[in-house]
């Protein structure tokens, strides 16, 4: 049972949902276990191989969500320097408009 003991109480709330458990968010991790081992239909392989498969999702969506941040500052990034490098060109350019109106005036 010390595998529930090492559980997030995010994944433990799940588990204890999907057991058909009826669990408050404000429950504390211990509530958590004592609800679940405590539960008539409590089977110990069961509930590590479910809490397990419940971790193995969390990690990962926590995964695709940074690999997506990743993304978005990637692509963040790529606008900023592009719209830097037009503004830059339209710097240059008119410097040289203003070159070419100072060499005919001359």
């Amino acid at each position: 049972m010390a595998y529930l003991a090492r559980g997030k109480k995010e994944d433990l709330l799940i588990l204890a949902e999907e057991l058909g458990l009826t669990v408050k968010k404000e429950f504390k991790v211990k509530q958590l276990h004592k609800l679940i081992t405590e539960s008539p239909s409590y089977d110990e392989e069961f509930t590590r191989e479910l809490l397990g498969s419940i971790k193995e999702e969390r990690e990962k969506k926590e995964q695709r969500e940074k690999e997506e941040e990743r993304e978005k500052k990637e692509r963040e990034k790529e606008e900023r320097e592009k719209k830097e490098q037009c503004e830059k060109q339209e710097r240059d350019r008119e410097i040289e408009r203003e070159k070419e109106e100072r060499e005919e005036r001359e």
